[in-house]
């Protein structure tokens, strides 16, 4: 199986082994930054969908603020190890999957949003923060295992938004250019 992800993996993640967490004492495929930003898209997938907070001004104020966080940390600015690493990617994550979802959660009709969503959603995000570390640094092969799935899932899901996101783009413009057409 570990073949199968370090396959899948290498398209998209330079899989260096001193950045790379190694639980249970078996390398995962993908380097720490990568894990948190692919598990960070599963994350937050799965909580926007179970929450489905209000898309407002504050809402992609958060989610740009995590993109924009990868800068220092991506470019090296600023000094960090193995678990800034995970954790800046997992902000990536988290803020690359929440400004994909509106225009997929508004094409697939899930865009109904929940008062205490936002609340709810946060607060989830929150705790996967120091989970996720935590799991990858003290877990053990099935942690690794669990760990790799999740990851898979992220790509996955961040695929499938960007996907999803571009046809609806191409479809909104083809209806813009009819109207403008018909006039």
């Amino acid at each position: 199986m570990s073949s199968f992800f370090s396959q899948i993996f290498s398209w998209v993640c330079g899989q260096e082994l001193a950045h790379t967490w190694a639980p249970g004492g078996e390398f995962l495929p993908l380097c720490q930054r990568c894990m948190g930003l692919y598990a960070g898209a599963a994350l937050g997938f799965i909580l926007l969908l179970s929450f489905r907070p209000r898309i407002d001004a504050r809402y992609r104020w958060i989610h740009s603020a995590l993109v924009l966080a990868m800068i220092p940390f991506g470019y090296h600015l600023v000094p960090h190890g193995a678990f800034v690493r995970t954790l800046s990617g997992q902000w990536f994550g988290f803020g690359v999957a929440g400004l994909l979802w509106p225009l997929a959660a508004r094409g697939c009709a899930l865009d109904e949003a929940r008062s205490s969503g936002f609340r709810s959603y946060g607060i989830w995000a929150l705790a996967s923060v120091l989970v996720l570390p935590a799991f990858a640094c003290y877990g053990g092969k099935i942690a690794g295992l669990l760990l790799q799935w999740v990851a898979f899932l992220g790509l996955a899901v961040l695929a499938v938004l960007f996907v999803l996101d571009f046809f609806l783009l191409c479809l909104s413009l083809a209806q813009r250019a009819v109207k403008i057409r018909e006039r």
